[in-house]
């Protein structure tokens, strides 16, 4: 009659289990279904099975933060995208389908590519990469999807417009059942390219696509300055889902439009709008960058404290087996022989110790020698050299530059060229080559009467930036001030 009990129960108890999985994944399907729908829906309903964490499994939940993270870069809310993926990462440990731990590598490389960091885009490629292969079927053909969709991002990002629409005219019409809206996305970002907007969007669950479509009509109606001021409202007023950060280029160009016009106290409010919503940008684009720099971090602990598990593992294998064969030994002349050979064995134990402590030691020893690396006097001379020619030279503006491109150029290799800007420039590759190439335009202003009166954005190109927030976020970082406060003082100091 007990044993019965205990059946029931544990029947019980598995049909719950299995009950809250699938209403679980049930909620995953309404959140795919909302997310280009009704956001803020697809947010609190993944919120929901991340507040209860036993309502699903662990991978039912890590889902869940991916789908949050996926709806806030569809809103251009970076700094919320890369909390999630924060949330996601810490999770990642007891995950146990590779098709999501690929999928965070996706939405990761698309955070890297929306915020600049193109050096890190390459070490989250490789990441997706090696977990696209253990995938089959459906799954596969998604990540063959999205690698397209990250390979044309990267291709927009280095302003190669002839390959991304190479890449976007041979993939749009496909799709895959695990991302129902991927050649909506390239039509999105076609008609970015093209500059002609989409053409009408009517699905019920695409209300995201309608918008972008309508906002590429505004953009179009600006461009021609045949712009109503209350087609604008109306486009917000029926959108409130989408956020200001989504009208920044608009009210751009708009402010400079109107401003040209003795319409100054429109022009007043449009700018102050401007100003209002690009302060607002930027400051989530800066919270980004500093939580994408922490998931980082978070990201190499975790695979520095995996390499150790393994060597511990690793190191309790080899200890287990020498203690299990010398305890053999032992038992073998505990039986067989005298109190002597007793004590002889004894001995032959502390020798086999000893010589695997030895072992060990000198294994660390080899390790840590093997590791370690001095640059010759001779080579780290040349190569600061060559570093004070670069200096000088334009080759400091070009976007394309990298550690490794640079040490080949140098005759080097990334690891000393690395070494040597750290121990005599006193900051990192990148650190560094910033302030080479704010130092040119600096040159340039100084020296050139005709760079003062050159736009921000041409400055960014001159210097080798892949845009202008970025130049002028480098620029007053160097100098402490803005450029456009720089030109002025500048200007002042001539007149």
């Amino acid at each position: 009659m007990l044993l019965r009990i205990y059946v029931i129960l544990f029947s019980f108890t598995g049909f719950l289990l299995h009950s809250q999985i699938t209403d679980a994944q049930n909620l995953t399907k309404d959140i795919e279904a909302l997310m280009y729908s009704d956001p803020d829906k697809a947010l609190k309903t993944a919120q929901y099975i991340l507040s209860n964490q036993s309502f699903g499994s662990a991978d039912d939940v890590y889902n869940a933060a991916l789908l949050q993270a996926e709806i806030f870069i569809n809103q251009r809310k970076y700094s919320d995208a890369v909390l999630k993926l924060i949330v996601a990462d810490r999770l990642s440990a007891t995950v146990q389908r590779n098709f999501y731990l690929l999928k965070n590598e996706y939405l990761l490389s698309k955070i890297y590519l929306a915020l600049g960091f193109d050096d890190n885009i390459g070490f989250a490629l490789e990441e997706f990469d090696e977990k696209a292969k253990a995938l089959k079927n459906q799954e596969k053909q998604c990540a063959d999807l999205w690698r397209v969709e990250l390979e044309i991002l990267r291709s927009i990002y280095n302003k190669n417009t002839e390959k991304s629409l190479a890449l976007i005219n041979a993939n749009v019409m496909k799709t895959s059942e695990f991302d129902s809206k991927f050649g909506m996305r390239l039509l999105v970002l076609k008609s970015e390219i093209e500059n002609v907007p989409m053409r009408d969007v009517s699905g019920k669950d695409d209300t995201y696509f309608q918008f972008l479509s309508q906002l590429m009509r505004l953009e179009r109606a600006l461009k021609e300055k045949k712009l109503d001021p209350s087609s604008v409202s109306r486009l917000r007023r029926d959108f409130p889902q989408f956020g200001d950060v989504f009208y920044k280029d608009i009210y751009s160009a708009w402010s400079q439009q109107i401003c040209t016009t003795p319409q100054s106290a429109e022009c007043f409010k449009i700018r102050k709008d401007y100003i209002n919503i690009l302060r607002s940008t930027l400051s989530d684009v800066q919270r980004a960058r500093v939580d994408i720099v922490n998931l980082v971090d978070q990201k190499e602990r975790h695979r520095n404290i995996e390499q150790k598990t393994f060597q511990n593992k690793v190191l309790w294998a080899i200890f287990i087996f020498a203690f299990l064969a010398a305890a053999a030994y032992l038992i073998y002349y505990f039986v067989l022989r005298n109190r002597a050979a007793m004590i002889h064995a004894e001995l032959e134990k502390q020798v086999i110790y000893k010589e695997y402590e030895q072992k060990l030691s000198d294994q660390r020893k080899d390790f840590q020698a093997s590791n370690a690396f001095t640059i010759p006097e001779k080579t780290e001379n040349m190569i600061l050299a060559k570093l004070e020619t670069f200096e000088k030279s334009n080759e400091v503006t070009n976007p394309h530059l990298s550690l490794a491109v640079l040490a080949k150029r140098l005759d080097t290799n990334s690891k000393y060229l690395s070494e040597i800007i750290n121990k005599h420039k006193q900051k990192n590759f990148n650190h560094y080559l910033n302030e080479l190439k704010v130092n040119y335009i600096i040159d340039k202003l100084k020296h050139n009467p005709e760079y003062l009166q050159y736009k921000t954005s041409y400055l960014a190109e001159e210097a080798g930036f892949a845009s202008r927030t970025a130049f002028t976020t480098i620029f007053k970082s160097v100098t402490g001030k803005s450029p456009s406060q720089f030109i002025t003082e500048l200007k002042n100091a001539e007149e």
